[in-house]
C-alpha cells in the first residue's frame, strides 16, 4: 500500500486545513493510499472535525492518521509521497531522512488554486533542494486540463444531489427550525463593506429568505447592520429576511447546505471549490493581497466562467460579474446605488445558476486534483531507475 505523508500548517483558521483535510480523504477513500496528516493546530480541526480530540498527539479518523505537528515531537520515517501544503517548509530533520532513504520519496509542494493562465506552463516543474538534490514537485491546482485539477469525489457529488432534490431532510436538522421553509443562502466570508447594501436588498424584496450566517469574520457585519447579536438557535428577523446563525459544519454537511442554496457567498479556496460543485448562484469573497494581486487572480476566473456559459448558450447576466466585483472592490461596494444594484441581481439569481452550471459541466470533464496527483505519483515510480 502506497503511503502518503501530507503536511499542514493552518492559515486563516480553516481555509488551507480544508484543503488538507479533503484531499487527505479523497486519497485514503479513492486511492487505497494510507494517509498520514500532519497539522499544527487540532484546536481550529475540531471545527471541521468534531469528533477530533485536540489532547492527542496522534489519532486516527477513520482511515486517516493524524498527528499534532510540533517541534517538539519526533516525526516517523518519510513515506512515499510526501505533500508539503502551500509552501508549509518541512523540517530540516525530515528533509534528511528523505534525502538518505533507499528510494526517497515523491516530494510535491501543492500551491494554491488559481484561473490564471500562467499556472498551466507552471503545473508539475520541478526544483532540485540546493544541498541534498532531493527533487520537488510544484503541483498547482486549477480549471483546466494543463492544470493539477479541482478537489471532488463521486460521494460528495452524490451527497450534493440527494441534499438538492430533498433539502427539507438536511434542513430540519438545523436550528431555527422557522427559517427553514424558503429559500436558503448562505455567508462565509471575510469581513465585507457591500454587506450592507446586499442585507438591506434581501430585507426589502418580495421574496422572503434565510440567510445562513457562520460564525467568524463575516458575522461583525451582519450584527451591525441587524443591530443586534445572532444567537445560537434563535432566529432573528428584519423585512423579509430571516437570520441563523450556524456554527463551522462538517465537509458533508457543508456540501449539503451549498446545494440547497439558491445563492452561496463564500471565501478562501476550499469553500470556493465546492461551490462551484454545488452549481448554485454564487459570489467568490477572494482572500485580499497587496497590490490587489487577488483581482487579477478574480478576474481570470470571472473570464473563464462567462465563456464557459456564453459557449452554453446560457450567459452570466452583467449584474453577476458587476456585483463579484463590488462584493471585492471596497471603493465599488460603497457607491449609493448598491441596494438597487443588488435587488437588479436577486432578480437575476436564476439565470446565474445556468450560467455556472454549464461551467460546472467544464469543470467535470476533468479529473479530479487526487486522481491526477496519484497517476502522477505512479508515473514517478515507474520511471525510477531500479
Amino acid at each position: 500500500m502506497t503511503t502518503c505523508h501530507l503536511f499542514c500548517r493552518v492559515i486563516d483558521n480553516y481555509g488551507d486545513l480544508g484543503v488538507c483535510w479533503r484531499l487527505a480523504r479523497h486519497l485514503a477513500a479513492g486511492h487505497g493510499v494510507s494517509v498520514t496528516l500532519f497539522v499544527d493546530d487540532l484546536a481550529s480541526f475540531t471545527h471541521l472535525a468534531p469528533v477530533l480530540n485536540p489532547e492527542l498527539a496522534t489519532q486516527s479518523l477513520g482511515d486517516i492518521s493524524v498527528h499534532h505537528w510540533r517541534s517538539d515531537q519526533p516525526l516517523p520515517a518519510p513515506a512515499d509521497l510526501v505533500i508539503e501544503a502551500f509552501a508549509c517548509d518541512l523540517p530540516a530533520e525530515y528533509l534528511a531522512a528523505m534525502a538518505s532513504s533507499p528510494r526517497p520519496p515523491a516530494w510535491i509542494n501543492l500551491e494554491y488554486l488559481s484561473a490564471e493562465d500562467w499556472v498551466a506552463g507552471c503545473h508539475g516543474l520541478d526544483s532540485v533542494h540546493p544541498q541534498l538534490g532531493l527533487l520537488k514537485t510544484f503541483w498547482f491546482p486549477g480549471v483546466e486540463a494543463r492544470t493539477g485539477g479541482l478537489l471532488r469525489s463521486a460521494e460528495e457529488l452524490a451527497i450534493m444531489q440527494e441534499a438538492a432534490d430533498s433539502p427539507a431532510a438536511f434542513l430540519a436538522g438545523l436550528p431555527a427550525a422557522a427559517c427553514n421553509g424558503m429559500p436558503q443562502i448562505s455567508l462565509f466570508g471575510y469581513e465585507q463593506p457591500a454587506m450592507a447594501g446586499l442585507l438591506d436588498a434581501l430585507a426589502a424584496d418580495s421574496t422572503p429568505r434565510c440567510l445562513n450566517v457562520f460564525q467568524g469574520r463575516a458575522l461583525s457585519d451582519v450584527e451591525q447592520w441587524l443591530g443586534q447579536r445572532l444567537l445560537p438557535g434563535v432566529a432573528a428577523r428584519r423585512g423579509a429576511l430571516s437570520l441563523r446563525l450556524l456554527p463551522l459544519l462538517p465537509h458533508a454537511d457543508y456540501d449539503r447546505l451549498l446545494a440547497i442554496c439558491e445563492l452561496n457567498l463564500v471565501r478562501g479556496e476550499d469553500s470556493f471549490v465546492r461551490a462551484q460543485w454545488a452549481g448554485q448562484a454564487m459570489l467568490w469573497h477572494i482572500y485580499p493581497q497587496n497590490d490587489d494581486a487577488h483581482l487579477v487572480k478574480l478576474q481570470a476566473w470571472q473570464q473563464r466562467v462567462e465563456d464557459a456559459a456564453l459557449a452554453a448558450g446560457t450567459p452570466m447576466p452583467a449584474i453577476w460579474s458587476e456585483r463579484l466585483q463590488a462584493w471585492n472592490r471596497p471603493d465599488a461596494a460603497r457607491k449609493p446605488a448598491s441596494e438597487k444594484a443588488w435587488q437588479t441581481f436577486l432578480q437575476a439569481l436564476p439565470d446565474i445558476r445556468a450560467g455556472l452550471r454549464a461551467w460546472r459541466s467544464c469543470l467535470l470533464a476533468e479529473d479530479d486534483l487526487a486522481s491526477q496527483l496519484m497517476r502522477f505519483y505512479t508515473n514517478r515510480v515507474e520511471s525510477r531507475p531500479t
